[in-house]
């Protein structure tokens, strides 16, 4: 496949795929898996773009679905995420995802991709720019419906520039435009690779009704903040064994609605 019939699958791939099969409907008391990943492009973080020469191709793969395949969720927010699997063009979507009959992608700028993949219908979503950014930083919004109750899924990946005298400034800013967003939104679900290495930085969406899923019991650059959820239990998808298919780690938790809505 030559680098222009990737870009037209590339860019025929982009936005809302969803399959005729396989969406799922549960009622208000559903449990609901939620997994955390920065997957770094499929380059181990190294890259932009994905590293997997086309002989590596079929057993990385394997290992990618065979690693979703033990977490088991209902949702799998990707972070660093890149439509194209291998080095020959075959899409993520295709060699990894396929498993999942809702998939949405955000656009790809450079560093950042944002992806949700998911076993619910999806009603609709919209892409917005962070406001205040040094980089080409979004956050994807995703609604669907879980029994009678309307919940926004957010997948995003916030700024890892610094300001020399503001550490942090453009993620503490990033925070600060997703609360302000969804305030109005009873259920939320943002999962996200945060750049925040500091759990005090979590402090504004804890003042906002918001739960922070790791509270630090895991490194707390990739992190799931609900609203209007309980966290029934937190998981490192990586456990012991070492990082063979991202440079971050795994983070996943169950939840369940609140009996009452903030």
């Amino acid at each position: 496949m030559n680098m222009k019939s990737i870009a037209c699958a590339v860019a025929a791939c982009l936005g809302t795929c969803l399959a005729a099969h396989g969406a799922a409907e549960v009622g208000d008391d559903a449990t609901i898996r939620v997994v955390q990943w920065n997957i770094g492009h499929f380059a181990m973080g190294r890259s932009s773009r994905t590293a997997i020469a086309p002989e590596e191709s079929a057993a990385k793969s394997a290992e990618y679905r065979a690693e979703i395949a033990r977490l088991k969720p209902d949702f799998l927010g990707v972070s660093e995420f890149d439509p194209v699997f291998d080095q020959v063009g075959r899409l993520s979507t295709n060699e990894v995802f396929a498993s999942f009959p809702v998939r949405i992608l955000g656009p790809k700028n450079n560093y950042q991709c944002n992806a949700l993949f998911t076993r619910f219908p999806v009603l609709g979503h919209e892409v917005v720019d962070y406001k205040s950014r040094s980089q080409k930083t979004y956050f994807l919004d995703c609604v669907f419906m879980l029994g009678t109750n309307e919940v926004h899924f957010v997948q995003s990946h916030l700024d890892w520039k610094d300001l020399p005298d503001r550490p942090r400034h453009y993620a503490q800013q990033q925070v600060r435009q997703l609360i302000e967003h969804f305030k109005d939104k009873p259920r939320v679900i943002i999962s996200a690779d945060y750049n925040i290495r500091d759990f005090a930085m979590f402090a504004p969406f804890a003042a906002a009704g918001y739960d922070v899923a790791n509270k630090g019991r895991y490194a707390v650059l990739d992190n799931i903040v609900v609203k209007g959820f309980e966290v029934k239990s937190l998981f490192d998808g990586d456990g012991e064994s070492p990082r063979r298919l991202s440079d971050h780690r795994i983070v996943g938790c169950d939840l369940k609605l609140s009996q009452t809505a903030p």
